[in-house]
């Protein structure tokens, strides 16, 4: 059963007075990712590695951007952004160092 939700509105998204969705990156998505997919949803997952490539990370305004680019819900972005380990909203560093826990990688040392 999925939850109910309403559109309370109530996080007040800090705002650059530039869009992180460049009109150069909008023109390059539209001739280069979305023929690529069927849905407009299909190519987010690219669009948000060209977002994380070029600021480190996905500020909520670049999600509400590409919420309205792509024509779909802010929730739907930011639930993609919040499900993947390797989008961020906060800014990293230029390199990230990972270190795996999992019992494969402790078998290998």
């Amino acid at each position: 059963m999925a939850w109910p939700t309403k559109p309370s509105a109530t996080m007040q998204v800090p705002r650059r007075a530039e869009p992180y969705a460049t009109a150069q990156m909008k023109a390059r998505w539209t001739a280069d990712v979305l023929p690529k997919y069927a849905t407009r949803l299909g190519a987010l997952m690219p669009i948000l590695h060209d977002i994380q490539h070029a600021y480190r990370h996905i500020p909520y305004q670049a999600q509400l951007e590409i919420a309205e680019f792509l024509g779909i819900s802010p929730s739907d972005v930011l639930d993609t952004v919040s499900f993947y380990d390797e989008y961020t909203v906060e800014q990293r560093g230029v390199v990230t160092i990972g270190v795996c826990h999992s019992i494969a990688c402790e078998q290998c040392a």
